[in-house]
């Protein structure tokens, strides 16, 4: 993949998007510091994709230094005011302030990703995790089940489901388990 999409920014050197892949793809590998510079060279050719913005920010919240973790909140926050129709940032700065434990603000940058996408698994996942926190379990497993009804892959949201609810034997979570 990152052979591919060299080779593509070269036939193609204005194409943002291509820069954004990239630098997912090197973030994925742990290149950091090439995927930061895919990242700002991005944004030289066009300063309003939001979701760079947004993938500066993961980078950033990896450290999780004090440093590193107000610089991510910003790239989120500069991600969700250049392009309100994405998801992955609200879903990200609810992440950092789940981190913070600021639990309320993580719920309401979860409920906001919903809002955009209501099918974006993730922050459903995400949204039952903190209502676990707050121990409002049937909230937490109204999520849990979306998610699983979303992306029956998400083994982290079996998990989570798992470990707050009392099984029967024709419980259909159970039985799908098995």
């Amino acid at each position: 993949a990152e052979l591919l999409t060299k080779k593509l920014i070269n036939s193609n050197p204005k194409v943002v998007f291509l820069y954004n892949l990239l630098g997912l793809i090197l973030a994925e590998q742990n290149k950091n510091d090439q995927a930061m510079k895919c990242y700002e060279t991005g944004i030289k050719i066009d300063p309003s994709l939001g979701m760079i913005y947004n993938n500066i920010g993961l980078l950033f919240f990896k450290s999780k230094t004090v440093d590193s973790i107000k610089k991510a909140e910003n790239f989120y926050k500069k991600a969700i005011s250049l392009d309100k129709k994405i998801p992955e940032p609200q879903n990200n700065l609810g992440n950092l302030y789940d981190y913070l434990d600021k639990i309320e603000d993580a719920i309401d940058c979860y409920k906001k990703a919903l809002d955009i996408n209501p099918t974006f698994s993730y922050a459903h996942h995400n949204l039952g995790s903190a209502y676990v926190t707050l121990g409002k379990f049937n909230k937490a497993k109204k999520h849990f089940e979306e998610a699983l009804k979303l992306n029956p892959n998400l083994i982290s949201t079996h998990r989570s489901l798992s470990r707050i609810t009392k099984y029967t034997n024709d419980n259909a979570h159970f039985n799908e388990l098995k």
